[in-house]
């Protein structure tokens, strides 16, 4: 389905995303990104929360996100957009719990807390996981991903698009640095929450308003579906948002980054907050329209035909110039990612494994190796959407797994490193090993199909087993039983390590700022989130 695309929306295409692109550069510029390592990964460890938060957003939402959330819905409904409220529980327990200690140690990496809690070896591996993960999947998925969006709606060869959108955006985070990517992310969420605003309003005009769409498709427009719910269980995926959602917003290098960049604690907890409340709209700008979809067109997609959603409400509802508008959004979502990747790789290979083994390396060559590691991860990205693309359904298969099991693992060992002096080194390993296989035995038995993988692995194949949610709460109890029961037969943590790393539970609560103090914003936005829940429900 190709997009039919005037003169008008293609200038409207170029104006926004240069536009965008081109403060971000100025703004590097202007802050001299290239200065220091600090600047180059960090932005000078100087940025405020309206820009942490819009670039937490922007990160999240990549052009993957905003096809795949809009075509998801139309085929099952608000229920896919139901992990989208779940922010306000995942930054709220990471700025409670995680965000304090990341800041008071000043790191540039999370695996870099792990070696002051644990030792270097567990910053080296999670270091090392996270590397594979981003460029086997993040990386290579948003370029597959958008690639495949754009031939579907410019008719563009898809390895050939894949090619140049990586090095462009490589040249373009090289050059910029940290500072060019959050401000570049400010500006591109503008245009995607504006360019999504403008088709969740006019599909509502065209289906003739919300009850309207209530009487049309009344199945669709709820968001709870029952626990036994093949693909969206609503409990199973509120389940996740307590370990996998967390790991995600809290743990997770390219997301926490932002956080880090703040300069002080209360800018990252606002800037999370104000990207909390940004994570209530997509539920309606995009599982909304996709509704809205099946209601103005049912029947007309099925299937994997159901992706070609975002661009069927393009080519139906909207005028000449909001079409260039829309696809500028799009493109916004899929340049967002890439950067946000490509520098927080570069951060993990210089700070975790560069400097780690040669410390004396000097701050100039610091930003030099950073940059030469973006265009090598850039390069890998490349093959590996490339792999993505001559082994479509099985590879893109394997790494949908791999993307979400193989950060099961390590998650108790970070959060439960945080909350209880009672954690030791060798329960944190062999709780690392133990996960590890779990999530093998996860991998193994998604590749292998149903049929067989109910033959070698039955207990997974029960109602609350089968879907992924479940897999993942059922893991991170044995794996945390695991991580306990080691810790109490081996050798405690010297107090000393424990003293930055670890919540001292005996000191008194934080005193109440009023309205500034992010936990009445948390407040307000969990009751927000509960009521929108209710209603949708």
């Amino acid at each position: 389905m190709n997009l039919n695309l005037s003169s008008w929306d293609w200038l409207v295409l170029i104006i926004v995303i240069a536009g965008s692109l081109s403060f971000g550069m100025y703004m590097a510029f202007v802050k001299k990104a290239g200065k220091n390592s600090s600047n180059f990964f960090l932005g000078g460890r100087n940025v405020k929360w309206p820009i942490i938060g819009a670039s937490i957003f922007a990160t999240n939402i990549g052009a993957e996100h905003i096809v795949g959330l809009t075509g998801d819905s139309y085929r099952y409904g608000l229920s896919a957009g139901t992990v989208e409220l779940t922010t306000a529980i995942n930054l709220g327990i990471a700025c409670a719990i995680l965000f304090p200690y990341y800041m008071k140690n000043r790191v540039f990496t999370i695996p870099e807390f792990l070696e002051l809690r644990y030792n270097r070896s567990l910053r080296t591996f999670f270091s090392g996981l996270m590397l594979v993960i981003s460029v086997m999947t993040k990386l290579a998925f948003t370029l597959f991903a958008g690639a495949l969006v754009l031939n579907s709606i410019l008719g563009w060869n898809i390895m050939t698009t894949i090619f140049y959108v990586g090095m462009v955006v490589a040249v373009f985070t090289i050059i910029g640095g940290f500072t060019a990517v959050v401000y570049t992310d400010a500006i591109q969420t503008i245009i995607i929450i504006g360019g999504a605003a403008f088709m969740l309003a006019i599909g509502l005009d065209k289906v003739g308003g919300w009850n309207s769409l209530l009487e049309k498709a009344p199945d669709m427009m709820s968001i709870y579906k029952p626990y036994d719910d093949p693909v969206y269980p609503f409990w199973g995926i509120i389940a996740t948002a307590f370990y996998a959602g967390i790991f995600y917003w809290g743990m997770d290098q390219v997301n926490v980054q932002r956080a880090l960049a703040a300069p002080d604690l209360n800018n990252a907890r606002w800037g999370a907050m104000f990207a909390t409340l940004l994570k209530l709209l997509p539920v309606f700008l995009f599982s909304v329209t996709g509704v809205i979809a099946f209601a103005l067109f049912p029947g007309e997609l099925e299937g994997d035909a159901t992706r070609q959603t975002f661009v069927l409400m393009l080519n139906k509802l909207l005028p000449t110039g909001l079409r260039g508008l829309l696809l500028a959004s799009l493109i916004a979502a899929l340049v967002t990612s890439l950067i946000a990747v490509l520098n927080s790789v570069s951060t993990l290979i210089v700070r975790d494994f560069i400097i780690e083994f040669r410390p004396s390396t000097s701050e100039k060559k610091q930003v030099l190796l950073g940059r030469v590691s973006i265009i090598i991860m850039t390069l890998l990205g490349i093959s590996a959407a490339y792999l993505v693309y001559k082994n479509e359904e099985g590879l893109y298969k394997y790494l949908q797994t791999i993307s979400a099991y193989l950060v099961i693992p390590i998650f108790p060992a970070i959060f439960f490193g945080i909350i209880s002096k009672k954690v030791t080194l060798k329960g944190a390993v062999v709780s690392v090993i133990f996960g590890a296989l779990l999530s093998t035995v996860f991998v193994v038995d998604q590749l292998i199909g149903p049929d067989v993988g109910k033959e070698l692995f039955p207990v997974l194949h029960h109602k609350l087993t089968l879907n992924f949610a479940y897999r993942g709460l059922w893991a991170e109890l044995l794996i945390t039983g695991v991580l306990f029961l080691v810790s109490f037969f081996t050798e405690k943590t010297v107090p000393e390590k424990l003293e930055k790393t670890t919540i001292n539970w005996s000191a008194k609560i934080e005193k109440f700022k009023g309205l500034s103090d992010w936990r009445l914003q948390l407040g307000v936005l969990s009751v927000i989130t509960l009521l929108l829940y209710i209603w949708l429900s």
